[in-house]
């Protein structure tokens, strides 16, 4: 469950002490708080070039700050009157907004370093109160991950003990690690492991497998073994902090930080991919010019022992007709009624042509129906027409149909689909009375 900020309810009816124990059994009772409030402490302890308080301050500004306690008027009032030397009384009757202008008109005149105004804000409280996910990842987005500076390494030797710990800094506190040992054994790569983990310490963990496996056989040699040789502090210092990249995204996963993660930006020198256009394709938002329609090719020679359909050229006032065409059946290979292609019985503008291989087609255009060829009247092979095109694969729409038979069956079926189900209409009754059952002697 992901870290959020604490909402009192009905905090006006509340005290300052019930607001305070109900903040500090928050705190007790989500360990990524307590993570996060023992990272802003450490980070202003070292006191590190990227984590500033001028850099703080222009990433949340005293406005921003005061929204986050706006149901903790006791808090307000202690950061404004020690900033500020406001009365208390009057400071704490003084609304958020007013707070915050107040605080950064005497920062701006010099009065108080930025330092203070920094101070002067609890990291627990900001952990309970602010955005916790923000301070994460902001965190992991100024720290200098490329360079392998000592401080560097000593904060993030903290970090993954951090990690690793049941029991928090803050006193009083205790919490469920963030993560396994396991988790974050195998969040490093084998191969960083093994390459950047000195030889003398994996010597001492195959060693001390070693050892474990001949004293205690049935004893298994888990990861927090090899964590108890292999301690944060060699971690740091051996592997590469970019390397520990897969260490702070398992964190991350399991404090729930990784919804609120930002989405990457991409750099602004690379241009958004866009699908290429031709040069003279209107531009996006423009009425396109209507399309003329296409010319269509001549048919195809035919061979000897067939006839050349008769193709009608359309003149400009009549246009040519177009033909359908539909699937009539499928043929084994080699055994066409016909050698050779088949002409068209009907006279269409357009050669017919195939949608795949092995089947035939039947035309099905608008117009009088040509004479029947003499020679077999009754073949199918005379009303249809053989390949004479590539295969084409089917697209969906109305072309889909033309895979399927048409048969009698299936058209009587098609023809009660279209129709729909037969309407039955009661049988009309009559307002005269039955007449009497005749008598029986």
């Amino acid at each position: 469950m992901p870290a959020r900020a604490l909402q009192h309810v009905d905090a006006e009816k509340k005290d300052d002490e019930a607001l305070r124990a109900e903040a500090r059994s928050h705190l007790a009772d989500t360990p990524a708080l307590q993570l996060v409030a023992e990272l802003l402490a450490r980070l202003r302890a070292a006191d590190l070039p990227f984590w500033s308080p001028a850099v703080l301050r222009s990433r949340w500004n005293a406005a921003e700050r005061m929204r986050w306690f706006r149901q903790r008027p006791d808090i307000r009032q202690r950061i404004t009157t020690g900033l500020t030397g406001l009365a208390p009384r009057a400071a704490r009757k003084k609304m958020a907004e007013f707070q915050a202008a107040l605080i950064d008109s005497v920062i701006d005149e010099g009065d108080i370093p930025v330092r203070a105004f920094d101070e002067s804000f609890d990291p627990t409280e900001l952990a309970v109160y602010g955005p916790a996910s923000a301070f994460w990842h902001v965190t992991r987005e100024l720290f200098p991950w490329t360079d392998d500076a000592p401080v560097h390494q000593e904060l993030a030797a903290w970090l993954l003990k951090a990690l690793l710990a049941d029991t928090s800094s803050i006193p009083g506190l205790g919490r469920v690690p963030i993560l396994t040992p396991w988790d974050l054994r195998t969040a490093i790569d084998g191969r960083v492991w093994h390459t950047r983990v000195p030889l003398e310490v994996r010597v001492a963990i195959d060693d001390a497998r070693f050892s474990q496996e001949r004293d205690r056989p049935g004893a298994p040699f888990h990861a927090q073994d090899d964590l108890a040789i292999a301690v944060p502090e060699i971690i740091a210092a051996s592997v590469p902090l970019r390397d520990l990249a897969g260490v702070l995204d398992a964190a991350e996963r399991a404090m729930g930080f990784d919804r609120d993660a930002p989405r990457a930006k991409a750099p602004p020198d690379i241009a958004p991919r866009t699908k290429s256009l031709p040069p003279d394709a209107p531009a996006r938002g423009s009425i396109p010019p209507p399309a003329v329609p296409p010319t269509l090719a001549p048919p195809p020679s035919i061979p000897a022992g067939g006839a050349a359909p008769q193709a009608t050229s359309a003149s400009p006032d009549r246009p040519a007709r177009k033909a359908t065409f539909a699937f009539g059946g499928s043929l084994a290979a080699g055994r066409h009624p016909r050698a050779g292609p088949v002409p068209c019985a009907r006279q269409v503008p357009i050669p017919c042509k195939l949608l795949c291989a092995g089947s035939f087609l039947r035309c099905r255009a608008p117009g009088p129906r040509a004479p029947p060829s003499p020679q077999s009247p009754r073949s199918r092979a005379s009303r249809s027409c053989a390949a004479s095109a590539p295969p084409r694969r089917p697209h969906a729409g109305r072309r889909a149909r033309a895979h399927q038979p048409l048969g009698r069956p299936f058209r009587r079926r098609a023809r009660r689909q279209r129709r729909g189900p037969p309407v039955r209409v009661p049988p009309r009754r009559s307002s005269r009375p039955a007449p009497p059952p005749p008598l029986t002697r």
